[in-house]
C-alpha cells in the first residue's frame, strides 16, 4: 500500500511539473488551434478546473482519472470517472456515469453519452450523437444522422 501511495505521489508531482513548465510554452494564450503544450501521460481530477492536474487546456496521451468531474482538451487512450468531458478529440475508451466529447473515436460507455461526431460505439442508457458513424446500444438512442432519429435498443449510422 505504501508503494502505491509513493508511486501516485510521484506521478502527481511529475504531472504538476509538466503543467507548470508547459504554461510558459504558450505564453498564456489560447489560440484555439492545436495545442503547443507537451503531451502528458496521466491526469487526475476531483472537480475541474480548480482541483485538476493538468489544466483542462492540455492534451493527454494515457489515462485521465476523474473522481468527480474532469475536463480535458484531448484525451487519447482512457478517460474514466464519474463525469468526463473532452472539449476536442476523445480517442479510445471513455467510461463514466456521464461522458461528453466533441469528437469521439472509439467507445463511450456510461449512463449518459453525448458527442457531436461519433466514430465507434456508444453503450449506455441514453446515447446522443449529432453525426453517427457507428453503433448506439442503449435504452434510448438519439441521432439525426442515424438509422432513426430516436430509436430504442440499437441505432446505427455509416
Amino acid at each position: 500500500m505504501k508503494k502505491r501511495m509513493k508511486l501516485l505521489l510521484v506521478a502527481v508531482a511529475a504531472t504538476w511539473c509538466c503543467t507548470v513548465y508547459s504554461k510558459g510554452n504558450t505564453g498564456g494564450r489560447n489560440t484555439g488551434g492545436p495545442t503547443t503544450q507537451p503531451w502528458l501521460p496521466l491526469g487526475l481530477s476531483i472537480i475541474a478546473p480548480p482541483v485538476q492536474l493538468p489544466s483542462p487546456s492540455h492534451s493527454l496521451f494515457g489515462a485521465m482519472v476523474n473522481v468527480g468531474y474532469g475536463r480535458m482538451r484531448d484525451v487519447y487512450v482512457l478517460d474514466v470517472g464519474l463525469a468526463n468531458s473532452v472539449t476536442h478529440n476523445m480517442a479510445g475508451l471513455e467510461v463514466g456515469l456521464i461522458n461528453l466529447a466533441v469528437t469521439s473515436y472509439g467507445a463511450q460507455v456510461g449512463a449518459y453519452n453525448e458527442t457531436e461526431t461519433l466514430y465507434g460505439v456508444q453503450v449506455g442508457v441514453f446515447n446522443f450523437a449529432g453525426d453517427l458513424n457507428g453503433l448506439q446500444i442503449g435504452v434510448l438512442n438519439f441521432s439525426p444522422s442515424g438509422g432513426a432519429t430516436v430509436f430504442p435498443i440499437l441505432n446505427y449510422g455509416f
